[in-house]
């Protein structure tokens, strides 16, 4: 399982291949991307390894970086 971090991480094609859809091809099935097998998941935790938690925090509007923050708050209460 790959673990995101702060950081930006290397990734390799069988790292590639494990968390991309079949045959590397995006889908979108009545308005849902990625819609089979947590292909959507597996790619987030990808690119999200790849880019660094960081990167990712910095690229979010204000209101997202809000959001996010208080879902960790009540996240790590539970």
């Amino acid at each position: 399982m790959l673990i995101p971090k702060r950081e930006a991480q290397p990734i390799d094609y069988k790292m590639y291949e494990e968390y991309t859809p079949v045959e590397n091809k995006l889908e979108m099935v009545n308005n849902v991307f990625l819609p089979f097998n947590n292909e959507k998941q597996k790619m987030l935790v990808l690119c999200l390894f790849n880019m660094g938690i960081q990167e990712f925090i910095s690229i979010l509007p204000r209101e997202s970086k809000v959001e996010l923050f208080g879902l960790l708050q009540q996240n790590l209460k539970e």
